[in-house]
C-alpha cells in the first residue's frame, strides 16, 4: 500500500511541478536502479512516453555530472530546450527530471530555478511520507475482514493533494508560485546617505590677527596654484614698522654715541636693543609678505564664508576656505548601525546624487572605519569609496545623495521580512521578563 502512495506522490508531484513550467512540452521522472535509468512518470499522462525517452541521453550526462544538463535539440522541429536535473530523496534514492520545452524561447536558469524548488518542495513531501509510513508500521495488524474507514486508508499527502485540487488550478499555481519565489536568491543591497567630498582636502587659513581688506573668490571658483584668494590690511604691520624702525634708528645713534665716549657698559645694552629692533623687524616683513593669501593647490573652493565684509577682524589660525583638486573625488557613506555589519572593503554599488538628476554613478568601498555618529537616537558608521568609470564634470564636492550598495545574496523572503522580524525580536526582548 506505501508503495502505491508513493507512486501517486510522484506522479502528483510530477503534474503540479510541471504545470507551474512556461511552455513545458512534456516531461518524465526517471529513477536509478542499479545504476540505470527507468523511466517511472510521464507528463502529461496522456502523452507519448517515447517522445521522452529520446532524450534519455540527457538524463544519464545530469546523472553521471551529478548536476544540471541543459541543451538544446536543433535538429528537432522548433528547436525545443531540454533540462535535466538529478536529485537525491530520503534513503539516497536518485531521480531525474526531465523536461522538454516546445521551443527554444525560454529562459532555462528561471525554468531552473523553479525546478530546483520544487525538488527541495518534493523532499518536504518525501520527509513527511516518511514519517507516516513509520506511523502505519507502528499500528496494531488489522485483520482483513474489519472493515477499513476512509480516515485510515486515505494518507494525509492524498488529503492535502485532494484539499488542494478542490481549489481553481489557477489559484493553486499562483500560490505555490508565489511561496516558491520567497525562496528565490535576489542580490541583498542596503541604502545609505553619501556625500561627494575631495580625496585631498586644503584649508586656507588665517597666518596672523588682523582685519580683512578684500576676498577675491567664492565658494565654487576654480583657482590655480599660487592665485590670490584673500588679502589681510596692511596698515597695522606698516605703523608697527615704522615705528620699529625709528627704534632701531635710535638704538644705533645711541651705540655709537656710548662708544665715541669710550661708555662700553651703555654701548652693549644700546647693542642689544639695536639687535632686537632688527629681529622685529624681519618679523614684521615676515607677516607683511604672509598676508596676501593665496592658493596652495590647483583645484575648486569647496567652502568659504561669503558674508564677511572688509574689515571683519579675523584670528590666527581661523579657515577662511576649503580646498579640493578637481576629478579626484572620495564618497563618504553614513551607514546604519543596523547594516554595517553587512558592509565589507571591494563591494560595489551605485549612488544617485540630489543634484544632477537621474544620474547614477558606479561606486566601491575602500574603507570601513569603526568611528560612528549619533545622530536622534541612530548611530550612523562612517564608511569610504570610490568612484569608478569618468567622472561627470558636473560632480561637484559636497554633493549629497542615497547610495545602493550590493553587500551579498539571500532569498527573497529574507529580503523583504528581515527587518519586520529583527524589529519584532527587539521589541519581545524589551517586553517579555
Amino acid at each position: 500500500m506505501y508503495i502505491q502512495r508513493e507512486m501517486l506522490l510522484l506522479n502528483d508531484w510530477l503534474n503540479t511541478v510541471c504545470g507551474m513550467l512556461t511552455g513545458a512540452h512534456n516531461a518524465g521522472l526517471f529513477s536509478v536502479s542499479n545504476g540505470q535509468l527507468e523511466l517511472d512518470h510521464c507528463w502529461p499522462e496522456t502523452g507519448d512516453c517515447a517522445s521522452v525517452l529520446q532524450f534519455k541521453k540527457q538524463a544519464e550526462l545530469a546523472l553521471a555530472g551529478q548536476n544540471a544538463v541543459i541543451s538544446y535539440e536543433v535538429e528537432a522541429p522548433g528547436s525545443p530546450c531540454i533540462i535535466a536535473q538529478m536529485f537525491k530523496a530520503k534513503k539516497g534514492k536518485q531521480y531525474v527530471l526531465l523536461v522538454c520545452f516546445s521551443s527554444a524561447d525560454v529562459n532555462p536558469k528561471y525554468q531552473l530555478s523553479l525546478i530546483n524548488w520544487g525538488i527541495a518542495w518534493f523532499r518536504v513531501l518525501d520527509r513527511q511520507a516518511s514519517i507516516e509510513q513509520r506511523l502505519i508500521l507502528s499500528e496494531p495488524v488489522i485483520s482483513d475482514d474489519a472493515p477499513v474507514g476512509p480516515a485510515s486508508t486515505e494518507s494525509y499527502f492524498q488529503r492535502t493533494v485532494n484539499l488542494i485540487k478542490s481549489y481553481p488550478k489557477s489559484s493553486v499555481v499562483s500560490l505555490i508560485t508565489l511561496v516558491l519565489c520567497l525562496w528565490l536568491p535576489v542580490d541583498h543591497s542596503i541604502k545609505s546617505p553619501v556625500v561627494v567630498e575631495g580625496r585631498v582636502q586644503r584649508s586656507v587659513t588665517v597666518p596672523v590677527d588682523g582685519f580683512l581688506k578684500s576676498i577675491n573668490v567664492k565658494a565654487g571658483d576654480r583657482v590655480s596654484q599660487g592665485q590670490l584668494l584673500a588679502t589681510l590690511d596692511e596698515s597695522e604691520f606698516r605703523l608697527q614698522l615704522e615705528q620699529v624702525s625709528n627704534d632701531l634708528k635710535v638704538a644705533d645713534k645711541q651705540h655709537r654715541l656710548a662708544l665715541s665716549q669710550l661708555n662700553y657698559s651703555e654701548a652693549q645694552q644700546f647693542a642689544l636693543q639695536r639687535d632686537i629692533a632688527e629681529i622685529d623687524i624681519r618679523l614684521l616683513e615676515q607677516q607683511l609678505s604672509r598676508l596676501e593669501l593665496k592658493a596652495p593647490i590647483s583645484g575648486q573652493i569647496i567652502s568659504g564664508d561669503m558674508g564677511r565684509a572688509s574689515g571683519t577682524a579675523v584670528e590666527r589660525g581661523q579657515a577662511l576656505f576649503e580646498m579640493a583638486p578637481v576629478g579626484d573625488y572620495r564618497v563618504v557613506f553614513n551607514v546604519d548601525e543596523t547594516d554595517i555589519r553587512y558592509v565589507a572593503k571591494g563591494q560595489k554599488g551605485e549612488i544617485l546624487l540630489s543634484g544632477l538628476g537621474n544620474t547614477s554613478f558606479p561606486v566601491e568601498i575602500d574603507r570601513v572605519s569603526s568611528i560612528f555618529t549619533p545622530d536622534q537616537g541612530q548611530r550612523y558608521y562612517r564608511c569610504e569609496g570610490r568612484l569608478l568609470g569618468v567622472i561627470d564634470n558636473n560632480l561637484r564636492p559636497g554633493m549629497a545623495g542615497t547610495a545602493d550598495v550590493i553587500v551579498g545574496s539571500k532569498s527573497l523572503g529574507i529580503v523583504l521580512f528581515e527587518p519586520l522580524l529583527q524589529w519584532l525580536r527587539l521589541k519581545a526582548w524589551q517586553i517579555l521578563p
